[in-house]
């Protein structure tokens, strides 16, 4: 049986008319804290972000989990640019 493992991509997304091309990967890594680290480690001018997890997601496929990252004291912007989506990753 195969076993079942995830992934947790980190993007910087621009929302605009079409996201496809506003869409940057920055970095695959297998935990949320190793997500949330490249993005602080991406340039951005703000070491305390934080992942707050939104529901329902546009992003990702229909078994992904996906968070906003933003300032810590801030709410999460459904329009902001950085995001962390945890996918499913099967071996054989």
């Amino acid at each position: 049986m195969p076993e079942i493992d995830a992934v947790f991509i980190a993007e910087v997304i621009f929302f605009d008319d079409n996201p496809a091309d506003g869409r940057r990967r920055v970095a695959v890594c297998t935990s949320l804290e190793g997500a949330l680290t490249a993005l602080q480690n991406d340039g951005t001018d703000n070491d305390d972000l934080v992942a707050t997890e939104v529901s329902p997601s546009a992003l990702g496929s229909a078994t992904s989990t996906t968070w906003a990252v933003h300032e810590r004291g801030a709410a999460p912007d459904d329009e902001g640019l950085l995001w962390i989506t945890r996918e499913e990753v099967t071996r054989a």
